[in-house]
């Protein structure tokens, strides 16, 4: 699905960016299964889901988020939504066919052989986030009617054992009030993800908006068809505690607090960040993602291009955060 936090030019007037906030149990089951493949640890999870994943593939991240398109179609009902999909058509989706930024990167019809099972882009760096072995390898050789059985059944296991009401309840309630707000779209965008600004593209026309908890603090910028879909992590409370244990994890690491010193010298991408600390830009990825969630570092940008910046703002809350742990440290 072309996915990153990861995150050319302005949109012309004439095409105004249109934004909607959705919001659903599909949205959810399918950024909760990427958020528990990308772990690579099922040992906690009961014998028949653990086994349905597997039967997929144990590292399948990336395969679950380029069903999103399914979802914006369905947001209740992702299971029925790949049901009435036929397993020809469910592969194309899975082989990243309605991402035009795919067939960018290595043609439409290198997408379309993949949907129908060679496995040559299998190994290539950039396609599928470089996760396409992990994600693809063990669907690739069965028949199409097999792939769908085996991904109906990860998704029926999922909602079954782990997707609860309440769950599904808080993103719904979060994108109800997002809308209520009446702003403009970049604005609603910059509402939605605090410490990134989204510069549109020309190619796509509709944001949607897709509030989520579980892959909190990650932004995850996805695409189908001519739309960008940013999946925004709901927000936590802001109060004294949870803003000091966000700091605390922010500065933990001595390659996060390198990456700070970097920025502090100005703007940097990824790339710079992680040759900055000598990690691999997935790591960098996830280093930059905790420090934005602790608001001493913005991302600006779209999937394609996309900058990092000290958050000054930021910078001066947390510095006012650790005065206030002082202070009731003192009346302790």
């Amino acid at each position: 699905m072309n996915t990153t936090e990861f995150v050319h030019d302005a949109m012309p007037a004439a095409q105004r960016l249109r934004v909607e906030v959705v919001a659903g149990a599909a949205f959810e089951t399918l950024i909760g299964l990427s958020t528990l493949a990308s772990a690579g640890d099922l040992g906690a999870y009961n014998a028949p889901l653990r086994r349905a994943i597997e039967r997929v593939g144990e590292r399948s991240s990336e395969l679950w988020l380029h069903l999103l398109g399914l979802a914006l179609e369905r947001p209740g009902d992702i299971v029925g939504a790949v049901r009435g999909t036929t397993g020809e058509e469910l592969r194309r989706h899975l082989a990243g066919v309605h991402v035009p930024a795919w067939g960018e990167l290595v043609g439409r019809e290198a997408l379309e052989a993949t949907a129908r099972g060679d496995p040559a882009l299998l190994d290539h760096p950039a396609y599928y986030a470089g996760q396409a072995r992990e994600s693809l390898a063990r669907l690739l050789p069965l028949p199409p009617d097999e792939t769908k059985r085996r991904v109906l059944a990860v998704l029926r296991r999922f909602q079954a054992e782990l997707l609860e009401p309440a769950i599904v309840a808080e993103p719904e309630r979060d994108a109800a009030a997002k809308r209520r707000l009446a702003v403009a779209p970049e604005e609603l965008i910059a509402v939605a993800c605090p410490g990134y600004r989204y510069e549109p593209e020309p190619d796509l026309r509709t944001v949607a908006l897709v509030p989520h908890a579980a892959a909190r603090p990650w932004v995850l910028l996805c695409q189908h068809e001519r739309t960008r879909i940013i999946c925004y992590p709901l927000p936590e409370a802001d109060d004294l505690e949870r803003r000091a244990v966000a700091l605390g994890r922010a500065l933990a690491d001595e390659r996060r607090v390198g990456m700070l010193r970097r920025l502090a010298a100005g703007d940097a991408s990824l790339t710079e960040l992680a040759e900055t600390t000598g990690a691999a830009r997935s790591t960098a990825h996830h280093h930059l993602a905790r420090l934005r969630a602790a608001g001493l570092v913005t991302m600006s940008g779209n999937a394609r291009s996309y900058r990092f910046a000290l958050d000054r703002e930021g910078l001066a809350a947390a510095r006012r955060a650790v005065a206030e742990l002082g202070a009731v440290a003192e009346t302790a």
